[in-house]
């Protein structure tokens, strides 16, 4: 397998155009050289430190957005203090340099305070204050950009994960296809169904399990997330982190799904001057976040993290058994028509205990990330006798 080639910040400008799916907004009101400055300082800022204290530098790009206060569709300004974002603007413009950026991230340490960069001339950015993120759950008008540690950026949009990039390789991309795919996407529709989604939810559960994965590329020390069809997966049982089973994604997401439906006793009563369902639905997607980071962080220990239908956490830190003779054949395509056989021999134990486990489990659907930012997906259809993979990433520009 060829090994993706080390790339460098400016690369990532025409990536991110790419997997910005609106042409408008603050990306479209930039040339591709104040983006690659956008990033580059921000990456460069992420390498230093404040009296030798080093913090998350955390930039939200606003472009020619004069907006001070962003508030959630259909509430009223002023109605109560609920926003999508809020900037405390500085009298005057700072410069848009390394140290200053350096010095704001001892605020903005807390990950919902921003440094709030915006185009102020021709082509020109500057930082024009401070910018808190509230309940940021719709499509975010603003772009983020975050080295949280040093050689790292993650390029985000509201929940979205646009670019995570990594020790010199773009740690996802490919997801689309993947989760796309005929045979993929039917057994996570099987297990969305299993799990009491109904059609209009299945989007949403194939998100949070695209979420999921980013999470797992992002941490970049590797790791193997199985999604089970099943209610009780096997496999887990002598798992020295087998976990009673408590709350899930899919119960989060079909509770904000019935709300925004706005059907049944899940719909409650509306104040004029504010939705209190979106309030609620809100609720119940920032901890369906909350869980997706947790279950995320889960997948950097040795092992692999299982979850069952519902996505709820079943074990974490499993050690799956490892059989020489799986056959596996590469997909080439979103149909996986025609094929590839793939030898496992020299990816190491984690890509054939993974393998092991997808063959043994049919319709069980197993992300597996290395170290170098790779991932894939393994399944064995149960009409089929050996396992498709599909490749992920990390993806270069072109």
């Amino acid at each position: 397998m060829s090994v993706a080639p080390h790339v460098f910040p400016p690369t990532l400008a025409p990536v991110l155009r790419d997997r910005v799916a609106s042409k408008v907004g603050p990306l479209a009101e930039i040339g591709d050289d104040v983006l690659i400055d956008l990033l580059t300082t921000v990456f460069f800022a992420g390498l230093e430190t404040y009296e030798s204290e080093r913090n998350p530098i955390r930039v939200v790009f606003l472009g020619k957005s004069p907006l001070e206060l962003v508030m959630p569709e259909g509430a009223e300004p002023g109605a109560v203090p609920v926003y999508r974002w809020k900037v405390l603007r500085f009298d005057t413009p700072r410069p848009f340099v390394i140290p200053e950026l350096v010095k704001l991230a001892v605020a903005s340490a807390n990950d919902r305070l921003y440094s709030a960069v915006r185009l102020v001339g021709d082509q020109k950015v500057a930082i024009t204050g401070l910018a808190r993120e509230g309940l940021n759950a719709e499509g975010d008008p603003f772009i983020k950009i975050i080295a949280s540690r040093p050689g790292c950026l993650s390029i985000r949009s509201g929940r979205d994960r646009l670019v995570e990039y990594e020790r010199g390789a773009i740690l996802t991309g490919g997801e689309d296809v993947v989760m796309s795919a005929n045979q993929v996407r039917r057994a996570l529709d099987r297990a969305a169904r299993a799990a009491g989604m109904d059609a209009d939810g299945v989007p949403a559960y194939v998100d949070a399990i695209r979420a999921l994965v980013g999470e797992m590329a992002a941490h970049g020390r590797g790791g193997i997330l199985v999604i089970s069809p099943e209610e009780n997966p096997p496999g887990a049982e002598g798992a020295a982190y087998k976990m009673v089973l408590d709350s899930s994604l899919a119960t989060l997401l079909r509770l904000s799904h019935r709300i925004d439906r706005g059907n049944g006793e899940a719909t409650p009563p509306r104040p004029e001057s504010v939705s209190f369902g979106y309030l609620l639905r809100n609720a119940f997607v920032t901890e369906a976040e909350r869980v997706t980071e947790e279950l995320g962080a889960l997948t950097g220990i040795d092992g692999a993290t299982v979850l069952n239908c519902n996505l709820a956490l079943v074990a974490f830190g499993v050690i799956l058994p490892v059989k020489g003779a799986i056959a596996v054949a590469e997909a080439t395509g979103r149909e996986g028509m025609r094929p590839r056989p793939v030898d496992l021999g020299h990816r190491g134990t984690r890509h054939r205990a993974a393998a092991t486990y997808a063959a043994d489990h049919p319709g069980s659907i197993v992300f597996v990330a290395s170290e170098d930012g790779h991932v894939t997906c393994m399944l064995r259809d149960p009409s089929e006798a050996q396992v498709l993979l599909w490749r992920l990433g990390p993806s270069v520009a072109p």
